[in-house]
Parts: C-alpha cells; structure tokens; sequence
C-alpha cells in the first residue's frame, strides 16, 4: 500500500520501489508447526540478535544500492525508536509510525493554529497514547516549536501525556502510590510535567492544564474524548482543536459531528480515519480533513531519492509540515479543511519535495544536487517535475513523420 502510494503520490516509478518484509520467526506454536507457514518456523529474535539481523540488513541494502531511502513501517515502539536513533544519522532512512505520523500532525497543528490565530510557540497539548506514535507526533511537535524560537525544556513543558492509567506526571501519590511512577519507561520519562500529577485522568487534566489541542493517538475504544473535555476546552479557548486520531473508526477518541456540536460549531477537527462532511445547527458546513501520512512521506521520499539527501533531518521534516499547509487554499481553508484536498496530492508532494530539498541545502546536509543546479526555486520545481513518474505512454515515433494510410 505504501508503495503504491509513492508511485500515486510522491510520482516514483514503480520500478523503483520494492517491499521488504524481515521475518525474525514467531511465538505463535500453532503456526510453527503448521506446514504451510511460510515465514521462519522458530521463535522471536529479542535483544541483541534481533538488532543484529536489522544491522546486517542495513548493511546489505545500502552496500547493493548505496542510493536507496528506507523506509520503517510497522516496528514496535521498543525497537522502533532505538533504531531510528541509531540509523537517522548513517543512513538515509526514516520510521514513518514515529516521523511521517509526527510530521503530518504537526502540519494540521499548524494549519489549525494559522485558523485559531495562535503561533504555534503558544500552544498547549493533551496527547492520549504514549505509544512510538504518540511519542513521535509529540516529539515532532516539539521539533517545530523550537524550530519557531522556543528552547526544547520549555516546549516540553507544553505537553501532558496520559496512559490508560493516566496522565505521566508528578509521583505526589494523589492519584495512587508515589513510588510508582505510572507507565514510566526510558521513552516516556522525558515527558514527565511535574505541573500534573502522576495519574491524574484525563478529564481533570483538561480542567487544570487547559490545554489548546487534544490529540488522540491511544488506539483504545471509541471515546476517550468526553464532551465534558471539549466542551470546557471551547469556555477557555475561542477555538478548541480536536484531533482524534486513532484507526479505524471504531477506536476514534470522538467523531468530527462530536466535536462540532460540543464546542458549538467553534472546534478546528482533523482526524485518522476519513469522516464526511458535517453540517453545523447554523446550516453552514464544515469538512474535517484526515490526517493521512500520505501528505508528506511521498514528497520527502521523493526528495531524497532525486536530490540523494545523506540524512533526513529534524529541519526537513518541519519544512514539509510548513510546505503542506502552505499548498492549502483559502477555499480549503474556508472549509474547514486542515489539509489540501486529496486529488491535489501530487502538487502536495511537489511542494514538500522542493521545501524538503531547499532545507537539505540550507542546512548543509549532502545532496547528489550541486547548489549551482538548482540556483533558484522555479528550477528547483522544474527539476522535480522532470523527475517524477507520470503513467502516460511516451510516443515511440514523431506523430509528424508518419503518414497514415486508409485502408479500405
């Protein structure tokens, strides 16, 4: 599916993407022992063999194809992230449950506070699910706010992140025993706000923190956003943002007609899963967009295979949020819409590729691209145009040198 989406979207010839599935065995017994399993018939990898084998395969691909972009889809969050920390910087690659998902909440944040009237450096955050997900869309978000002028302590504080146990705070023992510092590990305790305490429900939370945007990456069942939460987020803020995330549908922390009516038609609402349109108690009409890595993951592939970006940065990755909310038009806009609509997917992916390779040179980071190719944006565009798959025929011929003749 990713695949087909870089070729529909990001305009990279199919013959240039290939899928790679690394098997490191089961613990299923049933189908170790079924004869018509495919896969490795023993148990998991775990620990260091585990690492290895991705090591070694790391070390193959780019030894055969030193230009490939990897792409990590679908690594749980224990390996995912201490992978992509140990890849990013040697290889170009990136996770897209952890940076594509990152990336493109952070441009519906953006979107969502350009229409608020906020800067994004006054925000405030409610995620629910620490998850690689949730700690990536975080984490993301952060990355913009200080690339806007914030320090990284600061922007941390603007976050409170909340487990099925709560939220991760301070161990008061108001909300349980102190010495148990609720859902803990070495990803989440960076996001500890002792302004909350440790285990406070996500409700309260709301109450106290006021946060500006709730964000729902917690895959649980459906409606973990309470009207309760949304409509006291709209008594403080003129327009509460609401971004449940969650898919499919069935795990969505609260549906767009949901936000709308608690917030009296005033939420900014993006969304996982694809929702329709809503029509508001004033008869005007509201289109929450859907928050689909796609806006962005085919454009930054497409940028570091044309451009042979040595590493994808922090930078890039805010500059395609950036360039995916500036495709957007005041008709989008006046929609309701967060993000441009799907059928312009190819101009998107266009604009992040060009945002993403200017970054790359702005930055330093090496690129196949002399700076003297690409002297100026529209040359920068024309390039890209060139270089992107289109599933027309080419004429063999010159239509002007063949002469038809009727047949009878």
């Amino acid at each position: 599916g990713k695949l087909a989406l870089y070729v529909a979207a990001g305009g990279i010839a199919p013959h240039r993407v290939m899928p790679v599935v690394l098997d490191v065995g089961t613990n299923n017994e049933a189908l170790r022992q079924d004869i018509d399993y495919v896969g490795v018939p023993a148990p998991r990898l775990e620990g260091r063999e585990y690492f290895d084998m991705v090591d070694e395969f790391m070390e193959a691909v780019f030894e055969r194809w030193p230009r490939v972009v990897v792409q990590f889809e679908d690594f749980e969050t224990s390996k995912a992230i201490p992978l992509l920390a140990k890849y990013r910087s040697r290889y170009r690659c990136f996770n897209d449950d952890i940076q594509g998902t990152g990336c493109v909440t952070l441009a519906g944040v953006i979107a969502a506070a350009r229409q608020a009237g906020k800067p994004l450096t006054d925000m405030s955050f409610l995620c629910a699910g620490a998850g690689s997900a949730g700690l990536g869309v975080c984490a993301q978000i952060v990355d913009g706010m200080v690339e806007d002028g914030m320090t990284r302590e600061e922007a941390m504080k603007r976050f409170v992140i909340c487990t099925s146990q709560g939220a991760i705070g301070k161990p008061d023992g108001t909300y349980g025993d102190p010495n148990h510092k609720r859902g803990l590990n070495a990803d989440r305790a960076p996001w500890q706000n002792n302004a909350i305490s440790d285990g406070m429900p996500m409700e309260e939370v709301v109450r106290t923190f006021e946060p500006t945007c709730l964000l729902g990456l917690a895959a649980q069942p459906a409606g973990l956003f309470t009207e309760e939460m949304v409509r006291h987020m709209a008594k403080v803020h003129k327009a509460p943002i609401v971004m449940p995330m969650s898919n499919p549908t069935s795990k969505a922390e609260c549906t767009p007609t949901q936000a709308y009516e608690w917030s009296d038609g005033r939420a900014i609402v993006a969304t996982g899963s694809p929702f329709e349109k809503v029509t508001l108690a004033d008869g005007s009409i509201r289109i929450p967009s859907q928050c689909n890595n796609m806006y962005v993951f085919p454009g930054l592939g497409l940028a570091a295979s044309v451009a042979g970006i040595a590493e994808i940065t922090d930078g890039m990755l805010f500059a395609a949020a950036v360039a995916c909310v500036d495709a957007m038009t005041p008709e989008e806009v006046s929609e309701g819409r967060t993000f441009p609509e799907i059928s312009r997917i190819r101009q998107v992916s266009h604009a992040v590729a060009c945002a993403v390779i200017e970054k790359a040179f702005a930055e330093g980071v090496g690129t196949r691209l002399k700076r003297e190719e690409v002297p100026t944006r529209d040359v920068l565009e024309m390039v890209l145009r060139r270089k992107m798959y289109y599933p027309t025929y080419c004429p063999l011929v010159d239509p002007s040198q063949v002469s038809i003749t009727r047949h009878r």
